[in-house]
């Protein structure tokens, strides 16, 4: 059962990548949603303890969730810059938009 679990969220994440190279924003948006009921699955059933097996799926797990990140860092700053971009384009000198201290 818990690798069962496991492989759901592993399908979860991928269909979250898929998602994100689309960008499409409603596919993102369910694909992202899709997650949480199976990580809540998997915290409730303590799958993390697992033997041998169950590490290496969750290492395996943690390669797709970091790729995720990476999908969702890179189009945040792809909106950034087009917001930017848009704001500059519009006469005004100073992009009035958030941006991370340094």
């Amino acid at each position: 059962m818990t690798l069962g679990l496991l492989d759901r969220l592993e399908s979860r994440f991928e269909n979250l990548i898929v998602a994100l190279d689309g960008q499409d924003a409603d596919a993102i948006i369910e694909a992202a949603a899709a997650i949480r009921p199976v990580v809540n699955e998997v915290e409730n059933t303590g799958a993390w303890h697992g033997g041998t097996e169950i590490n290496k799926r969750l290492l395996e797990l943690s390669k797709l969730i970091d790729a995720s990140k990476y999908r969702v860092n890179m189009l945040t700053d792809l909106n950034r810059q087009r917001a930017e971009n848009l704001t500059l384009a519009a006469g005004f000198d100073t992009p009035s938009i958030y941006r991370k201290p340094l």
